[in-house]
């Protein structure tokens, strides 16, 4: 799973899904990447079917869930501080958006596991720490990934998957087309050589 987060307009979401990218993140948080639902609306306008559609968000954030959901049709949600989340809310499937020490304390379907910074904060961080979860876990990786670290932080965790914001950014909430289709062919070929040698 490769994950763009952050997206903000119909042509990101476009270049992120003809590269091969598998899921489109818009953030509902107080964030430089923050959509209201209509840019949301317009941002999955016309996606195909398959592309997941995850709203982003901080716990605080949730009382705008119900009125969201709606107007937009969101495949799941990344929450954090997730704390005692159950694994669906409002019928979709709870994504916590973690430490990697925390991560045993989330029996979700699947776990985003970020910088100890945390929440989007775009630092890098000892990738490795998350490869003795990934083989058990559905793992997304998160925090400092960029086109030019995400094939090793792949080869060194090998995790489900791996999710980006700022290091496709030219700056903060502007999306760089050319990262972004660095970043997906990056990730891709790193997944494909991870998958060939388990």
């Amino acid at each position: 799973m490769i994950k763009i987060c952050g997206v903000r307009d119909n042509k990101t979401a476009e270049v992120a899904v003809e590269a091969g990218a598998d899921a489109i993140g818009l953030v509902f948080a107080e964030s430089p990447r923050r959509v209201t639902v209509a840019e949301a609306l317009a941002v999955v306008d016309g996606l195909p079917r398959g592309i997941e559609r995850i709203g982003v968000f901080r716990r605080m954030d949730l009382r705008l869930l119900p009125s969201i959901l709606e107007q937009l049709d969101l495949d799941a949600i990344q929450v954090h501080r997730a704390e005692d989340l159950p694994s669906v809310l409002h019928g979709r499937e709870v994504i916590p958006g973690i430490r990697v020490e925390y991560i045993n304390d989330f029996k979700h379907a699947r776990v985003l596991v970020d910088s100890p910074i945390g929440e989007g904060s775009g630092v890098a961080w000892n990738f490795g720490d998350a490869r003795r979860f990934a083989s058990a876990r559905r793992v997304i990786l998160a925090g400092g990934l960029k086109p030019d670290n995400v094939g090793e932080a792949i080869e060194l965790t090998r995790p489900y998957g791996v999710d980006v914001s700022s290091g496709v950014e030219s700056a903060p909430g502007i999306k760089d087309h050319g990262r972004v289709r660095a970043f997906v062919q990056a990730a891709k070929a790193a997944m494909d050589k991870a998958g060939a040698k388990s």
